[in-house]
């Protein structure tokens, strides 16, 4: 990459910011100061106004931007304003000049967020060449000192404003360089993994592991590992640029100007870590200097209008507000769905850490907030920012997650404490182990032991099972069989998710009695891996409490529900039986809460003591009760809503299993080959009506919906038998390929069928849908018929019990109540109700049921059986359904617990909506 070259095409914008400045000194106005000389490009659009005018002479308040142009580039050319109004947006400002020498015009933004003309000069419209400019000069200097002075006016008015540098620098500028440049950065990154294999393979690893993390944002790898450079580059030179006041070797970041290539800013920075540390944020990332020439162009300007705005001489406590700003912006660039934020990162150290005096950590530290919240709670507690970085350790397995993490816990008044931060797997941390940072003062190294911690909060990474990296397979294996060493418990392989063995290894760090407050996500709560999960982690700690929230999703941008779990350290042994464990629901926004509603959460939870039931209510259940609940095929998602009467039905109720087959429906794939469109011309034997579409199963009745495609035979059966409608049909697919590039015949393949082949075999007495939501029930056919994978299938085993009374039964309110208490709410409000978990659900015994009380229960069964399933709530309303459940309730002996089983429904559904 060349040298920037900077020549005297703009020196008329360096003359006007020269004699704007002289005007300004003979005037008092609210405008004290103009710059802009050092970002003035000409090799390409440059991403900041010719002149830039400041409401004080410090440059802080930045007022408005000037684009110039010469007087061959009309006033009303489309591009000259669009591309003022986008700097404007950029430096968050509200108006605008464009000057061609012949006119100028004044742009104010209006309400509805567009530029619109408020001031038109005119006065040097004979004005019509460059020779001009030079030739006219007393007659448009004038016309200059004339826009200030409205401007100023304007400016008295308040209808112009100025933008605070804070903002500017960390928000508005940051995306724009971002918006400009990530295309670009993204091809040449492409071009060059052309000739180089190593950087491609990189590339690749680096995508399958921060993948999840942009899927919000970014599906192409070059945009994402793009976005990363370019924030890379900002966030260094931003942070230098803060601390240079604090850290005289930072002052080296003045260094990286026109004349400098990405190689001589990587080393600049190399030395400043080398004199003072910040390695963390210094340090650059892969491939950094594969970008052209135009992107390096824009980084350097950046650099340049910072050194010109002099942010090292801002209020300290503004500069901590840059850095805060600037953490905010790269999460949001990125969209990281799984960053936490700072109101539960508070809310889960405050519920967790005891003594604040312990050393505390955050062994998966992503972009920093955990980290963040531990610092400022020790800081305030212990008055001492130094003794809160010396006893707080932050962690993280990739490189850019620790940058951003280091600098949101930056503080200003401490930039002279070392920070103990270090990158390394969480599973490769162990005690006593050490590890070198660098003094801040002089860059020395110090080494420092990995301590016992009193205290480890983290928000562990939710990696899928299948997603799981090769480097970490060895070290689940080796805690896979450590678990079932210690416990009996055998973790199912290819089921557990990599956040089900963290526990297991953070046990290792803490000290005696030292605690772990742990995000997660919440399908262990309805799964029986998680009941696994929940009943090893019982040999390992104490489970202090089991937190959720009542009231919409903790992570906004991410389709799973978040769980906190708060546990203490134990000696490996079987859980006490007769501990309790409380299962929390919070019912306010955390992100709104005030600071008493703040208050009342973690008091409450600290103390395992309600205080006030509209903000946050407690079930507390002893481990002998929950498992006798969780033996009766219910969750421990339903722990949540006191389900503690369910042991007085215990004689009543059986596995479904003991009455009903249950399996999946059909599962096949390549919906054009095995559901044919009109006109097909297939023999009507090989066409079978099927149940499909769940959203058209409304009744208690079920009906197919749509034909399938069944055909059990060979092509060569088929050629011999004349059927060739089938035969045309099959080979009408053979010669396609799926998603992943693979033929039909290969992906669709499987032993002892032919690839065409769907089970028509797979056939259901009764039906209900894998992910119901507002309405649960359970539906009959008339006859045995062939359902689609889309649905839970149930075959009787025994014919000589009654089909109506079991459909009674299975649509009873208890039935409703078993059938949301086996799985647990998705992101989007759905229940996860899998085959798999209604296999393990139970039901009221029909053998339990007289024979008068038989026909009773059907007879009222009968009266509502034949309309539309309506929403849980209404069905409940329904007087019809009352009787019904009423009636189904008495003839078991436990009429009585109808208003508990209601208020345990009614409670889950409402908190898998409110999630929404």
């Amino acid at each position: 990459m060349g040298i920037i070259v900077r020549k005297n095409e703009r020196s008329w914008a360096i003359v006007i910011i020269s004699e704007i400045r002289v005007m300004l000194k003979g005037m008092n106005l609210k405008i004290k100061s103009a710059g802009g000389e050092s970002t003035l490009s000409v090799n390409k659009k440059s991403m900041f106004p010719d002149v830039l005018l400041y409401e004080d002479e410090a440059q802080n308040r930045i007022l408005q931007g000037w684009e110039l142009k010469m007087p061959d580039v009309p006033i009303t050319d489309q591009e000259l304003i669009e591309d003022a109004a986008r700097k404007a947006d950029a430096l968050n400002l509200n108006s605008f000049v464009i000057w061609n020498f012949t006119y100028g015009k004044l742009y104010i933004k209006n309400p509805s967020g567009g530029f619109q003309e408020a001031k038109v000069w005119s006065g040097t419209n004979h004005i019509k060449s460059r020779k001009d400019v030079n030739t006219y000069k007393a007659e448009w200097l004038p016309v200059i000192k004339d826009i200030i002075i409205t401007v100023n006016e304007f400016l008295l008015h308040e209808a112009i404003w100025a933008s605070p540098i804070e903002s500017t620098i960390s928000d508005g500028l940051m995306t724009e360089v971002i918006r400009r440049n990530k295309d670009l950065v993204a091809e040449n990154l492409k071009l060059e993994t052309v000739s180089n294999m190593e950087m491609e393979r990189r590339l690749k690893v680096w995508w399958s592991a921060f993948k999840k993390e942009y899927e919000k944002d970014e599906n192409n790898m070059y945009s994402a590992y793009a976005k990363s450079i370019l924030l890379n580059w900002l966030n260094r030179i931003m942070f230098a640029n803060t601390i240079k006041k604090y850290h005289n070797c930072a002052y080296r970041i003045d260094d990286i100007d026109s004349t400098s290539t990405p190689s001589d800013a990587n080393a600049v920075m190399e030395e400043i870590v080398r004199q003072g540390d910040f390695y963390n944020v210094f340090n650059g990332l892969e491939y950094n200097e594969v970008i052209p020439e135009d992107t390096w162009i824009d980084i350097v300007d950046y650099n340049q209008f910072l050194i010109e705005n002099k942010i090292e001489k801002i209020d300290q406590t503004v500069l901590q507000e840059v850095l805060e700003k600037t953490v905010h912006t790269a999460k949001r660039e990125i969209r990281g769905q799984y960053a936490t934020p700072y109101g539960l990162a508070d809310l889960l150290c405050q519920i967790t850490i005891n003594d604040w005096n312990d050393h505390c950590a955050d062994l998966c530290a992503g972009t920093g907030t955990i980290a963040r919240a531990i610092i400022k709670n020790k800081t305030e507690r212990l008055r001492s920012p130094k003794a809160a970085f010396k006893t707080t350790w932050i962690a993280d397995k990739y490189a850019y997650p620790l940058q951003i993490a280091n600098i949101a816990v930056t503080n200003m008044e401490a930039l002279n404490i070392p920070l103990n931060i270090f990158q390394s797997d969480v599973f490769a941390v162990n005690t006593n182990h050490k590890i070198e940072i660098k003094s801040p003062v002089d860059g020395s190294g110090i080494e420092k032991a990995i301590p016992k911690f009193g205290a480890i909060v983290s928000n562990l990474p939710f990696v899928e099972y299948n997603k799981i990296g090769a480097d970490e397979i060895e070290y689940i294996s080796q805690y896979r069989q450590q678990i079932k060493d210690n416990t009996g418990i055998e973790f199912t392989l290819g089921k557990t998710d990599l956040y089900n063995y963290l526990p297991f290894k953070l046990h290792g760090l803490l000290k005696a009695g030292g605690r772990l407050g742990i995000i997660v996500s919440n399908s262990w709560l309805g799964t029986e891996i998680g009941r696994k999960f929940f009943e090893a982690l019982q040999f390992y700690y104490q489970v202090q409490s089991v937190v959720i929230s009542n009231c919409k999703r903790w992570f906004e941008n991410a389709d799973v529900v978040a769980t906190l779990l708060v546990l203490q350290r134990k000696e490996v042994s079987a859980p006490d039986e007769q501990l309790h464990i409380n299962f929390w629901m919070i019912h306010k926004d955390i992100k709104q809460i005030d600071e008493d509603e703040k208050e009342t959460i973690i008091s409450s939870i600290v103390l395992g003591e309600e205080t006030d039931r509209a903000v946050n209510s407690c079930k507390r259940y002893s481990i002998e009760v929950i498992r006798k609940i969780t033996d009766k095929g219910i969750s421990l998602n339903a722990l949540f809503h006191d389900v503690s009467w369910i042991d007085k039905l215990g004689e009543c109720l059986i596995p479904i299993e003991k009455v009903f087959t249950v399996k999946r429906g059909e599962r096949r794939g390549w919906n054009a080959l095995f559901y044919p469109a009109k006109n097909h011309g297939i023999e009507d034997e090989y066409i079978k009506p099927v149940l499909k579409n769940p959203a058209l199963l409304k009744s208690y009745t079920a009906q197919t919906d749509i034909a399938a495609f069944c055909c059990h035979r060979s092509k060569e059966e088929l050629r011999n038998l004349g059927h060739g409608g089938a035969l045309n049909w099959i080979e009408k697919f053979e010669n396609i390929k799926n998603g992943t590039g693979k033929l039909l015949p290969e992906a669709l393949k499987r032993p002892g069928s032919f690839w065409y082949e769907m089970d028509d075999g797979a056939k259901a007495d009764f039906v209900t849908a894998l992910n119901p939501d507002r309405r649960l029930f359970v539906s009959k056919f008339l006859v045995s018929t062939f359902v689609d994978q889309r649905f839970t299938r149930m075959l009787i085993k025994d014919d000589s019990i009654s089909k109506e009374l079991l459909h009674a039964l299975l649509n009873s309110v208890f039935g409703m109540f078993a059938m949301e208490a086996i799985g647990f709410g998705r992101g989007l409000g759905v229940l996860d109700a899998s085959s798999t978990k209604l296999k393990k659900m139970y039901m009221i015994d029909p053998g339990r049921i007289s024979r008068a009380d038989e026909e009773m229960i059907v007879k009222l069964f009968d009266r509502i059986k034949d309309r539309n399933v309506m929403d849980t709530e209404d069905e409940l309303n329904d007087p019809d359904r009352k009787e019904f459940d009423h009636k189904v309730l008495r003839a078991i002996g436990h009429e009585d617990l109808y208003e508990s089983i209601v208020k345990s429904l009614l409670s889950m559904r409402f908190t898998r909506h409110a999630v929404k």
